[in-house]
Order: structure tokens, then C-alpha cells, then sequence
């Protein structure tokens, strides 16, 4: 049974679409995730990049390192609006990410997830990856950054399942 979807079971769904939103909403069920607080209090105070996977137009994975944050039970990143990342997102929202715990060997932090673009979201998440991962937040970095505001884009990823270290 299949209570996030609303049904009483989804094998009886035959479209296309409604095969898509089985895989996406009910078979999530089969797979442990880490609680939110759990996912919280691993991250906390990290300042590691996220791996980033996201499908091509070839059909071939792409792999993009990226500043982020957890908040509010998701993950943020932020890209620039020509990036091959946006456009792979924007065709395909479904995603994987793996963090590496710092100074913890062979402990980390992946799942799976689908992402949304949110450019109303560029300035506000370009200064809080200034501030959680520059030391100098009026440095040159900090100020390209912030000349890229008007074209950086908000990945809000929303988790499907996380695993890892506890």
C-alpha cells in the first residue's frame, strides 16, 4: 500500500506518468532514510561541498562539486543560469548527492532527490554560501559572486531517501 500517493495500491497505475510518479513517491518507501534531525545535526557547522549528479542529454551522468546548505528539510545549492547543471535539472529534476563528513574517513552522507530552480532564490542563497564558506566575505571571490547575482539560480533539492554515517 501506498499511503504518500494517496492509493490503496499503486501497481494498479498504468500510464506513463503514473509509472513515473510509482517509482518517484511509492517506492521510496522500501528504502531507510535518515530522519531530519538526524540529517541536521551530521551537517551542522559543515563546510565540505556537495557532489551533485544529474543526467545529460546523452543520457550520461554529470557530476558537479557545489557549495550548499540544509535547511528546512532540504538541501540548496546555487549555479549559474548557462550552466549545463541548470539545464540537465531544468530537463530532468531527479538527482543524486554524496557529502563527505569531514575529517571522518570513509563516513558520508548520500541519497536521492528532486530538484527545483528557483532564480528568485539567487541573492538570498549567494550570501549565505558567502558567509557559511568564505573566510573573507568582501574578497574578490565574494565580490564576483555576488556580480553573478542577477543569473544565479536556487537547486532546492528535496530529498527522497538520505543514508549514512549517524
Amino acid at each position: 500500500m501506498c499511503r504518500r500517493a494517496g492509493l490503496s495500491d499503486c501497481r494498479q497505475r498504468s500510464s506513463a506518468a503514473n509509472l513515473r510518479l510509482f517509482r518517484d513517491v511509492c517506492y521510496v518507501a522500501r528504502v531507510r532514510s535518515l530522519s531530519e534531525q538526524t540529517i541536521t545535526t551530521l551537517l551542522a557547522d559543515l563546510a565540505q561541498p556537495v557532489r551533485l549528479a544529474s543526467q545529460s542529454p546523452n543520457g550520461f551522468p554529470l557530476i558537479s562539486t557545489l557549495w550548499f546548505l540544509y535547511a528546512d528539510g532540504a538541501f540548496w545549492c546555487i549555479t549559474q543560469s548557462r550552466t549545463l547543471l541548470r539545464r540537465n535539472l531544468a530537463a530532468n529534476p531527479r538527482c543524486a548527492f554524496e557529502i563527505t563528513l569531514q575529517g571522518q574517513a570513509y563516513k558520508l552522507v548520500r541519497g536521492q532527490g528532486i530538484a527545483t530552480l528557483h532564480l528568485d532564490e539567487g541573492e538570498r542563497l549567494t550570501n549565505l554560501m558567502i558567509a557559511r564558506y568564505l573566510s573573507d566575505p568582501q574578497g574578490p571571490v565574494a565580490r564576483k559572486l555576488r556580480a553573478q547575482i542577477p543569473t544565479e539560480y536556487g537547486i532546492r533539492i528535496r530529498p527522497r531517501w538520505v543514508r549514512g554515517s549517524k
